[in-house]
Protein backbone atom coordinates (compact mmCIF):
# COMPACT_ATOMS: atom_id res chain seq x y z
CA UNK A 1 0.00 0.00 0.00
CA UNK A 2 3.03 2.39 0.76
CA UNK A 3 4.87 1.63 -2.20
CA UNK A 4 1.92 2.46 -4.56
CA UNK A 5 1.07 5.80 -3.06
CA UNK A 6 5.04 6.56 -3.05
CA UNK A 7 4.87 5.66 -6.83
CA UNK A 8 1.86 7.48 -7.29
CA UNK A 9 3.19 10.81 -6.01
CA UNK A 10 6.84 9.93 -7.57
CA UNK A 11 4.62 9.84 -10.93
CA UNK A 12 2.29 13.27 -10.28
CA UNK A 13 5.72 15.18 -9.13
CA UNK A 14 6.80 13.67 -12.42
CA UNK A 15 3.77 15.27 -14.49
CA UNK A 16 3.71 18.37 -12.81
CA UNK A 17 7.46 19.08 -13.32
CA UNK A 18 6.97 17.99 -17.36
CA UNK A 19 3.94 20.89 -17.83
CA UNK A 20 5.95 23.34 -15.81
CA UNK A 21 8.97 23.03 -18.00
CA UNK A 22 6.58 23.13 -21.03
CA UNK A 23 4.74 26.18 -19.91
CA UNK A 24 8.14 27.95 -19.10
CA UNK A 25 9.44 26.72 -22.68
CA UNK A 26 6.57 28.46 -24.16
CA UNK A 27 7.04 31.41 -21.88
CA UNK A 28 10.68 31.67 -21.83
CA UNK A 29 11.72 35.21 -24.03
CA UNK A 30 13.91 33.79 -26.62
CA UNK A 31 16.86 35.62 -28.93
CA UNK A 32 18.87 32.51 -29.70
CA UNK A 33 17.29 29.53 -27.93
CA UNK A 34 19.85 29.02 -25.80
CA UNK A 35 17.59 29.48 -22.21
CA UNK A 36 14.68 27.93 -23.33
CA UNK A 37 16.97 24.95 -24.28
CA UNK A 38 18.35 24.76 -21.49
CA UNK A 39 15.18 24.37 -19.09
CA UNK A 40 14.88 21.17 -17.98
CA UNK A 41 14.10 18.63 -15.27
CA UNK A 42 15.53 15.35 -13.86
CA UNK A 43 12.43 12.77 -13.29
CA UNK A 44 11.71 11.80 -9.70
CA UNK A 45 12.84 8.32 -9.24
CA UNK A 46 12.77 7.54 -5.58
CA UNK A 47 11.56 10.48 -3.75
CA UNK A 48 9.01 12.86 -5.05
CA UNK A 49 10.86 15.74 -5.36
CA UNK A 50 11.97 17.54 -8.60
CA UNK A 51 13.76 20.56 -9.37
CA UNK A 52 13.04 22.40 -12.77
CA UNK A 53 15.02 25.45 -14.01
CA UNK A 54 17.15 26.58 -16.50
CA UNK A 55 21.07 26.22 -16.17
CA UNK A 56 22.61 29.38 -17.83
CA UNK A 57 24.13 31.92 -16.11
CA UNK A 58 22.30 34.34 -17.16
CA UNK A 59 18.72 33.27 -16.34
CA UNK A 60 18.28 34.66 -12.70
CA UNK A 61 19.34 38.50 -14.49
CA UNK A 62 16.48 37.47 -17.01
CA UNK A 63 14.00 36.25 -14.88
CA UNK A 64 14.66 38.75 -12.44
CA UNK A 65 15.32 41.82 -14.26
CA UNK A 66 18.51 44.35 -13.46
CA UNK A 67 18.23 47.76 -13.79
CA UNK A 68 18.90 48.04 -17.39
CA UNK A 69 16.17 45.46 -18.00
CA UNK A 70 12.89 44.82 -16.78
CA UNK A 71 12.06 41.29 -15.03
CA UNK A 72 10.89 38.34 -17.16
CA UNK A 73 9.71 35.76 -14.41
CA UNK A 74 9.02 33.11 -17.02
CA UNK A 75 9.67 30.43 -14.70
CA UNK A 76 6.89 31.88 -12.05
CA UNK A 77 4.68 32.62 -14.35
CA UNK A 78 5.05 28.81 -16.02
CA UNK A 79 4.53 27.18 -12.91
CA UNK A 80 1.61 29.20 -12.32
CA UNK A 81 0.11 28.07 -15.13
CA UNK A 82 0.68 24.61 -14.74
CA UNK A 83 -0.48 24.40 -11.00
CA UNK A 84 -3.88 26.17 -12.64
CA UNK A 85 -4.10 22.91 -15.33
CA UNK A 86 -3.07 19.94 -12.91
CA UNK A 87 -4.48 21.09 -9.94
CA UNK A 88 -8.41 19.82 -10.34
CA UNK A 89 -6.86 17.27 -12.29
CA UNK A 90 -5.02 15.57 -9.20
CA UNK A 91 -8.02 15.23 -7.05
CA UNK A 92 -9.57 13.37 -9.01
CA UNK A 93 -6.24 10.77 -10.13
CA UNK A 94 -5.72 10.55 -6.23
CA UNK A 95 -9.00 9.78 -5.60
CA UNK A 96 -8.86 6.95 -8.48
CA UNK A 97 -5.61 5.95 -7.10
CA UNK A 98 -6.95 5.22 -3.11
CA UNK A 99 -9.99 3.92 -4.70
CA UNK A 100 -8.14 1.10 -6.68
CA UNK A 101 -5.20 0.63 -4.04
CA UNK A 102 -8.19 -0.34 -1.68
CA UNK A 103 -10.23 -2.54 -3.56
CA UNK A 104 -7.49 -4.59 -4.42
CA UNK A 105 -4.61 -4.32 -2.18
CA UNK A 106 -6.22 -3.01 1.08
CA UNK A 107 -7.26 -3.85 4.23
CA UNK A 108 -8.45 -7.35 5.08
CA UNK A 109 -10.38 -8.12 7.86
Amino acid sequence: MKQNVQGFLVKEVNRLAATVERFAKQLTPVRTGRLRGSINFTPASLFPRVEVGPHTGYAVYVHEGTKYMRARPFMKYGAAFAQVGVEHQLASRLDEEFTRSFRYGGFKK
